[in-house]
């Protein structure tokens, strides 16, 4: 056996709509659930514990720091890292369970798609990411860095597979939704970039929305998506704008 014990981590903040979804996608995958909440105020908890995962509070601070709280509060060596509102299909599902049993790797990369109202699974063809998501935490590890939330090598040899089937991501409740994350998203961004000392001319608010939305609707084929696909490309485009305007205010407002 590759992995004989397993851990899943998950961080979470008011997820009662979505996470019990992806608890029961991963149930028989793992060993052990733990679930880093920072603060929920619904039935995220209870939703939580009745798959029998252990709910650790965590103040948040950023999604690195999280996600590395949460990876260091699991048991095993091997773990398994999903967002509350991912879910594993079954043809990923046996892709696990195999490199569970005789894999040969440290680490698996998967694909990560969007899925919005009316589909059945990500589609393949339209822009997605790539995080490794199945590790062991001797050869990878959360970086902890502030917004970051992918994995550094432990080790130099430590080796890395991919999956071909795909993490289904159902960022999308409402519109309304999308846009407060966005809000709390782009005051992050641009919290981080002054912090970090960025100095970026009020011109990049020009026109980044319209290249932000042709990256993503005409290059990223969010097109094949039909109306929801257009959506989210002007979401999208709209939160860069907003990282940068925030960006601008916080040098110029003259108020507290």
């Amino acid at each position: 056996m590759h992995i004989e014990k397993l851990s899943l981590y998950i961080i979470a903040m008011n997820e009662e709509k979505r996470i019990a979804r992806t608890l029961e996608s991963a149930k028989n995958l793992v060993d052990e659930i733990v679930v880093v909440d920072s603060g929920s105020t619904d039935r995220t908890e209870e939703i939580s514990r009745s798959y029998g995962a252990r709910v650790i509070f965590h103040e948040w601070e950023s999604v690195g720091h999280q996600v590395k709280f949460a990876e260091e509060q699991c048991s095993h060596d091997w773990v398994l890292r999903l967002d509350a509102d991912e879910v594993i299909p079954e043809s990923l599902a046996q892709e696990i369970s195999a490199a569970k049993s005789h894999g040969d790797k440290d680490g698996y990369i998967f694909p990560i798609g969007e899925v919005f109202p009316g589909m059945k699974h990500a589609n393949r063809w339209v822009k997605h990411y790539m995080q490794i998501r199945l590790y062991n935490r001797r050869a990878w590890t959360m970086s902890g860095k502030p917004g970051h939330d992918a994995v550094v090598r432990l080790r130099d040899n430590a080796s890395c597979g991919k999956f071909r089937n795909f993490i289904d991501h159902y960022s999308f409740i409402s519109i309304g939704q999308v846009i407060g994350k966005y809000n709390l998203e782009s005051q992050r961004l641009a919290d981080r970039a002054v912090s970090q000392g960025r100095d970026y001319s009020p011109f990049r608010m020009l026109g980044c929305s319209t290249l932000e939305f042709l990256k993503f609707y005409v290059l990223g084929r969010y097109f094949l998506l039909g109306w929801w696909g257009f959506i989210h490309s002007v979401n999208v485009s709209f939160l860069r704008f907003l990282k940068f305007a925030k960006f601008y205010e916080h040098y110029h407002k003259d108020y507290e």
